[in-house]
């Protein structure tokens, strides 16, 4: 393959200013905090202090799409969306699970405050999600059963 030295020099100018464009944008753009200590939690009220949640309000506005039973060798889809007006973030909480904060999302405003994932829940546990809107949360739960080896009939 041959290439000219103009086309080259094209391409490295390209490359240089998108490069530079990254490197331009504040750190804060290019990815959100981490909230460490709620994702290292082992239980819900240590989650729930750590997104400073405080005591949440229940809603219908959230929805939440996820099994009412599963299979413990898979991993299960869930789709998560908030109605609520205003929405900064959305937090998944497998109550059962070793580390119960499961994902935890930030959203800019107009953004359409919504996501998919998989999980492991290991067993039989209320998924919750947290939504913080306008500097209030809001909480829905949905318990999620998972069928064992044995209970489904597999074990032989």
């Amino acid at each position: 393959m041959h290439i000219s030295r103009r086309g080259f020099l094209k391409f490295s100018a390209a490359f240089f200013v998108s490069g530079c464009g990254v490197l331009l944008r504040p750190f804060s753009a290019t990815a959100a905090d981490w909230n460490k200590d709620g994702f290292s939690a082992r239980n819900l009220g240590d989650v729930i202090k750590n997104l400073n949640a405080g005591t949440p309000t229940s809603s219908q506005n959230i929805q939440l799409k996820i099994p009412d039973i599963a299979d413990e060798e898979n991993r299960v889809p869930v789709f998560v969306a908030s109605k609520i007006p205003n929405t900064q973030s959305i937090s998944l909480i497998v109550e059962n699970n070793i580390h119960p904060l499961a994902a935890s999302f930030s959203f800019s405003s107009g953004a359409d405050p919504q996501f998919s994932t998989l999980l492991k829940i290991r067993r039989t546990s209320p998924v919750k999600v947290i939504v913080k809107a306008s500097d209030q949360y809001y909480w829905f739960t949905k318990e999620v059963k998972i069928a064992t080896a044995e209970s489904a009939g597999k074990h032989r």
